[in-house]
């Protein structure tokens, strides 16, 4: 069962991403607000992918995303409503596609998981 961890201070945006990434196979999702909450519904259940948002009420979630990743690799999205400042905050992502629209979250979820290493 896919499981998606979304990081975002705002909950409807939180709520239509969970939409879509159910739509794509997604069966369980947590949702967290700060970036201790993420760190600790990671440790609860490791997320197939994670999906970051613009802004969040405490902490960093690229740094809670990286942190994240230091054991194993996860895909990243950042759902943003400003694409220019995305691609500041992410110019020093190790991989970055994109800006997509929020109706193109499917090709984006399936870039994301396509480009993911696959560990044996």
């Amino acid at each position: 069962m896919p499981h998606a961890l979304i990081i975002d201070d705002n909950i409807a945006i939180s709520r239509a991403i969970e939409h879509y990434l159910a739509d794509l196979g997604f069966c369980t999702f947590d949702h967290t607000l700060t970036e201790h909450q993420a760190l600790a519904a990671a440790r609860q259940r490791r997320p197939d992918i994670i999906v970051i948002g613009d802004t969040i009420a405490a902490g960093c979630a690229i740094r809670a995303a990286r942190a994240i990743c230091e054991d194993g690799v996860v895909p990243v999205l950042m759902a943003s409503g400003d694409p220019v400042l995305a691609a500041r905050r992410l110019a020093r992502a190790s991989s970055y596609d994109g800006p997509f629209r929020i109706n193109q979250i499917d090709e984006a979820v399936a870039l994301a998981l396509e480009s993911r290493p696959v560990v044996h």
